[in-house]
């Protein structure tokens, strides 16, 4: 199976305080990652990692087969939304994609309108950023993530702020861009439920060590515990906030 991610002992302490400890993840190609912890469990810092956002103190990454290190370019074929999407608050989704479309040497319409429309936003052409609900920052936010048809997509807690019909618009089109484009997706987010119904592969962190990695369809094609349960069970009750 190929992994278009792997880590191996990844580790990251600050100020002594480790939040991330020896994680060894393995992202196959082609499906969709779901991290489920905790606040605090490690989720955004091991994604960041990942990123080169933040450096680990010890360990390795390899994307798309090559050591992070050695080929720092593989950060192109990324796309990635960590924690809160920022824009130009006097700017509208569609002044703020064509900037970010430039820098990336994206100069057609096309990319900009059908990012748009994955996140429903195409209608949106006139209201400024700072005017936009967290739901709708958090489309926006999508919307660049993809914008230049990413291999790998990251997402921190995309769903935050969405209604109950947001989070499944994210979902379906989340899936179709799997379907059609063939893209490889790390997710996190701490609706259990909408992990169950997303993603095919769970990785559970708690308290900076990744607990398992499993299967989703197959645990549950075996007989296995619903994943609420399952992880509460794992990181020893407490619930998800």
């Amino acid at each position: 199976m190929t992994h278009i991610i792997e880590t191996r002992g990844l580790t990251k302490e600050y100020g002594g305080v480790r939040v991330a400890e020896s994680i060894d993840l393995h992202l196959p190609e082609g499906k969709i990652y779901g991290l489920l912890g905790r606040n605090g469990a490690g989720k955004t810092t091991l994604m960041k990692m990942i990123l080169r956002l933040v450096h680990p103190n010890s360990g390795t990454i390899e994307l798309f087969g090559q050591d992070h290190r050695e080929e720092p370019g593989a950060l192109h074929r990324i796309g990635s939304m960590i924690e809160t999407p920022g824009f130009y608050g006097n700017l509208t989704a569609w002044e703020n994609l064509t900037l970010i479309g430039k820098l990336r040497g994206i100069h057609k319409k096309e990319p900009l309108k059908e990012a748009l429309e994955l996140v429903g936003l195409q209608d949106q052409t006139r209201k400024p950023f700072s005017d936009y609900s967290l739901g709708m920052k958090q489309r926006l936010g999508i919307a660049a993530a993809i914008l230049h048809q990413p291999e790998l997509l990251i997402l921190d807690e995309p769903t935050n702020g969405l209604d109950p019909i947001g989070i499944k618009e994210v979902r379906i089109f989340l899936k179709e861009l799997v379907r059609t484009r063939g893209t490889t997706i790390l997710i996190s987010s701490h609706i259990i439920s909408e992990m169950e119904q997303l993603v095919d592969v769970v990785g559970i962190l708690h308290q900076g060590r990744l607990l398992e990695e499993m299967d989703l369809k197959d645990h549950l094609n075996r007989g296995g515990e619903p994943l609420e349960p399952y992880f509460l069970r794992k990181i020893g009750g407490g619930g998800i906030a």
